[in-house]
């Protein structure tokens, strides 16, 4: 009979220990798994509470951030702030972050006020040392200031009624109905973009596809200089990985002298560039010309971004 007594209660230990386990990987289960979309729609009164007009908006991991888009709408995602090339620009950020994570782009940033909410941390953060964007190419791209030269001495035509192409999954990024249309194709077009990087990041940029003449020159006038002219170039890495192409270079001339050029191999990926102005930095108007150049023209999809600053 006591021998019955003691297993029972052995079993009854047993049990107890059981239940305790598995609350405990429940309590962990719970505590990483990603939130769900009712919880999501529940981070809009936050995020729209601490955050201003031209914050950047950063979730992290980055794999959640479409559920953060669909969340918190445009205002909080524009374009540049979602297709961004970096985060030094902005003065302060606010980042939304699941499962403990911290996004290593905002590790120079400092930390002003950090929130709860459910499974999120929402932190906003100031730039201790913002770099000040004098003139953005890419924002600036159209025929108030810009011509496109072609070989035959007639520029590119602009347009705002284009028909909208896309290519796809795994085609080209998408033409826009604004644009520079060239004679040389659609491919040869000139327009404000976005690319996915090595990373199938988003890259807004200019694409410049260099026509069969092998270059491709856009002449901006009126630009307001800061000290130096910094950027990104690279190619949708769909066809960036194969490594077969010809490399690209990028040069930049003010006033028809060149401040810099950048060359661009396959394999690189979204590749940053800066060149000082020296002498000719802080003019308050001046023309700038961006060429891209390559010695076979097939498949060179180069677009790149740039700013002064």
């Amino acid at each position: 009979m006591k021998g019955r007594k003691r297993l029972r209660l052995a079993w009854a230990w047993l049990g107890l220990f059981a239940l305790g386990l598995l609350e405990l990987c429940g309590a962990v289960a719970f505590a990483n798994r990603a939130p769900r979309e009712e919880e999501w729609s529940k981070l809009a009164p936050l995020v729209e509470s601490v955050h201003r007009p031209g914050d950047l908006v950063v979730v992290s991991p980055r794999w959640a951030e479409p559920h953060a888009r669909r969340a918190l709408g445009d205002d909080a995602f524009p374009l540049d702030v979602v297709a961004r090339s970096g985060p030094e620009t902005f003065d302060r950020a606010i980042e939304v972050s699941i499962l403990g994570s911290h996004a290593a782009e905002l590790d120079g940033f400092r930390e002003v006020k950090s929130s709860r909410l459910g499974p999120f941390t929402v932190r906003e953060l100031e730039n201790p040392r913002p770099e000040h964007v004098v003139f953005d190419f890419v924002r600036e791209l159209g025929p108030g200031r810009v011509v496109v030269p072609t070989d035959d001495g007639e520029p590119c035509a602009w347009t705002t009624r284009a028909k909208l192409r896309s290519g796809g999954l795994g085609g080209h990024p998408t033409f826009p109905r604004a644009r520079f249309e060239c004679p040389e194709g659609l491919f040869f077009q000139v327009s404000a973009t976005v690319i996915a990087d090595e990373d199938f990041l988003p890259r807004r940029c200019i694409w410049a596809h260099p026509p069969e003449s092998g270059k491709r020159v856009i002449r901006y006038a009126r630009v307001p200089l800061g000290d130096r002219i910094v950027g990104h170039l690279g190619m949708y890495w769909m066809i960036e990985r194969e490594r077969a192409g010809a490399p690209v270079a990028l040069a930049v001339r003010v006033d028809g002298e060149e401040v810099g050029r950048v060359l661009h191999e396959d394999g690189e990926g979204w590749k940053r560039f800066e060149m000082p102005l020296g002498a000719r930095a802080h003019r308050p108007e001046a023309t700038v010309e961006f060429e891209v150049a390559t010695s076979d023209f097939l498949h060179r999809h180069l677009c790149f971004q740039a700013d002064s600053r």
